[in-house]
């Protein structure tokens, strides 16, 4: 009898052991993740993001205090000695520029200046990110400058001229789950001019270099994910992008001249929290079903009253038409591998 309880207690233990073991894996697959979000003119840092970021202090050129996201930054110190001694023949070295920056302090930027009179809200919304837009939001994107001869170089048109010196730069950063983040003539997709000091963080060095290899934007890579179950922020990107194509092409045609998206959920048939209105979607195996947020902006003011019929609320300091909501479904076609878009409607 008592063999027989503490064979119980020692299968009672190990059962508990390897249920521990796998949730600690699966919230490890889960953090991992985190680090491929996606974040750019068009996508908004999600809701939770900043809740969970893991923040270390640091101290950027000019020895002011900064903050970056704790395991990219520990790569980063790793790229900057290699670097240094890469570079030592040119007498430089890369130091810290900009780094992290909250939605919150994006926000107060963006009002102090759209409030200031010799700036305002055009001024605003030509040179300032809009707060939960900003890739910098993330921690993981990493601006550099240069210390050349004793001198810090970090005019962005100076630094464009450091060539080789960059060329060199960019060699190493996949080594170390970097990637560069705006390529040179490639704004038709990140959205951005071409930015030699604008590094971002992905982790998976497997991936960073084939992006760096392929010479291809992070979009790109995005873009040619076939599986989208497999990839959430392929899946999100994917999404974004039909949308743009439904909404600007079919629904708002030439009323619209920008669209930005924050991808509340996505759903795949493994999900068991799933939405009575998105059960009712019936998703299949490779389906993904979604609710989406999405903002406008109008082409030009006369069209205003007609978009917001769409249930959407006009700002009138920023000229967007905001909170209109969206659920819809990606469902895959077998015979030709592709995804088309289903069920689009209004959703609470």
């Amino acid at each position: 009898m008592k063999k027989t309880i503490k064979k119980c207690i020692l299968c009672f233990v190990l059962i508990t052991f390897v249920f521990i073991l796998c949730s600690c894996e699966k919230k490890s697959a889960a953090m991992k993740n985190d680090y491929f979000v996606l974040v750019n003119k068009y996508s908004q840092l999600p809701d939770y993001w900043e809740d969970n970021l893991e923040l270390v202090d640091a101290k950027n050129a000019w020895d002011e205090d900064i903050k970056v996201e704790k395991k990219a930054y520990k790569q980063f110190v790793k790229l900057k000695k290699e670097v240094d001694k890469a570079l030592k023949e040119y007498n430089t070295t890369i130091e810290l520029d900009s780094v992290y920056r909250s939605v919150k302090a994006q926000q107060e930027l963006w009002d102090d200046w759209s409030n200031d009179p010799e700036k305002g809200i055009d001024y605003v919304k030509k040179f300032v990110a809009v707060p939960g837009f900003s890739e910098h939001h993330t921690g993981l994107a990493i601006d550099i400058c240069l210390k050349k001869d004793g001198e810090l170089i970090y005019d962005n048109d100076k630094m464009i001229e450091e060539r080789e010196i960059f060329s060199i730069i960019h060699s190493k950063l996949s080594k170390y789950g970097f990637i560069l983040r705006y390529l040179e003539n490639r704004e038709d997709s990140t959205g951005y001019t071409y930015e030699p000091w604008h590094f971002r963080y992905i982790g998976d060095k497997k991936v960073s270099k084939k992006i760096m290899e392929e010479n291809i934007t992070y979009e790109e890579y995005l873009n040619s994910i076939d599986d989208l179950t497999s990839n959430l922020e392929a899946c999100k990107y994917k999404i974004e992008n039909m949308l743009s194509d439904k909404i600007i092409n079919y629904m708002y045609k030439d009323k619209v001249k920008n669209v930005r998206y924050n991808i509340k959920k996505i759903y795949t048939y493994k999900d068991s929290d799933i939405d009575d209105s998105i059960k009712s979607l019936k998703i299949d195996k490779n389906d993904v079903a979604f609710e989406v947020e999405y903002q406008m902006e109008p082409a030009d003011e006369s069209y205003i009253k007609d978009l917001t019929v769409t249930s959407g609320i006009y700002d009138k300091k920023i000229g967007w038409i905001t909170d209109i909501n969206l659920v819809g479904i990606l469902r895959y076609n077998e015979k030709n591998n592709k995804y088309i878009l289903d069920h689009l409607g209004t959703y609470w």
